[in-house]
C-alpha cells in the first residue's frame, strides 16, 4: 500500500490504455461509467448490472463473463495482462486482496476500493475543459461529497465558456502584444469582469464582444501594446 503523504494528483492521457474492473454491480458500474470515454474499459464478472448491459450493446465497455470465485490465477493473471490499470470491485474482499496481488506482480497500477491502494480516484466535477478532481484519501467520504456540493455551487456552466474566450484572446493577444506581462495582464482584466461573466450567462457571443471591447479599450489607451 503507498504511503498517503506521497499521493500527488496528476491529469493522465489514458487514449488507448487499458482498464480493467472486475465486479459486475454498482461499484463496477460507477468506474465504468467514469472511465469509459477516455479509456479501452474491460468489466469483468459472472452477472452485470442493467447499465453495464446497456454500456456494452453501445460499445462503450466490454464485458467478459467470467465465475471470478472459480478462476484460477492464470486466468486472472491473463484479464491483467497488458493493464494500466486494475480496479478489484467485487465483494468478495479476499477475491479483490486475490487479484491486487495478481497486478501487483506486474507493477499494475490499482484502485482498491475497499482499502487505500497505489492509485485513489476522485471526486470529479467537468465544466468542459475545467476538470476537478477531490479526494480525501479514503479517508471521509462525506467530506469528499459535501466539497464537491460546495464547489458545484459556485463552479457554473459559465466557466467552459469562459475557458474558450480566454483560449481564443491568448491566441489573439499573442499576434498583437509582444509582451508576456502585458498579455497576461489584459487576461486577466476579461476574467475579472462582471460584465463579462454576465454576457456568459446570455451568450458566448455578447461575452466575447465585451471582452474584445476591453481589450481594444486597452490598445487606446496605450498604442504601446500593439
Amino acid at each position: 500500500m503507498a504511503e498517503t503523504n506521497n499521493f500527488l494528483p496528476l491529469m493522465l492521457d489514458l487514449s488507448g490504455r487499458k482498464i480493467v474492473i472486475f465486479g459486475g454491480g454498482s461499484v463496477g458500474e460507477r468506474k465504468a461509467e467514469l472511465f469509459c470515454s477516455c479509456a479501452e474499459t474491460t468489466v469483468v464478472s459472472l452477472g452485470f448490472s442493467e447499465r453495464l448491459q446497456e454500456m456494452e450493446a453501445c460499445g462503450m465497455v466490454r464485458l467478459a463473463r467470467l465465475d471470478l470465485s472459480g478462476a484460477t490465477d492464470s486466468e486472472l493473471r491473463e484479464l491483467v495482462t497488458g493493464a494500466f490499470l486494475v480496479i478489484p470491485a467485487t465483494s468478495d474482499s479476499s477475491l479483490n486482496r486475490r487479484i491486487t496481488g495478481i497486478a501487483g506482480e506486474s507493477d499494475i497500477l490499482i484502485n482498491q476500493v475497499d482499502v487505500l491502494g497505489s492509485v485513489v480516484i476522485p471526486s470529479v466535477i467537468k465544466r468542459g475543459d475545467l476538470v476537478i478532481g477531490i479526494s480525501t484519501l479514503g479517508r471521509s467520504p462525506a467530506v469528499s461529497k459535501y466539497s464537491r456540493r460546495k464547489i458545484e455551487s459556485l463552479i457554473t456552466p459559465q466557466y467552459s465558456d469562459m475557458i474558450r474566450l480566454q483560449d481564443e484572446l491568448r491566441s489573439y493577444l499573442k499576434k498583437h502584444v509582444c509582451e508576456q506581462k502585458k498579455r497576461k495582464e489584459l487576461l486577466w482584466l476579461v476574467l475579472d469582469s462582471e460584465a463579462v461573466w454576465e454576457g456568459l450567462s446570455e451568450s458566448y457571443e455578447k461575452a466575447a464582444e465585451l471582452a474584445y471591447s476591453i481589450v481594444s479599450d486597452h490598445f487606446d489607451e496605450d498604442p504601446d501594446l500593439i
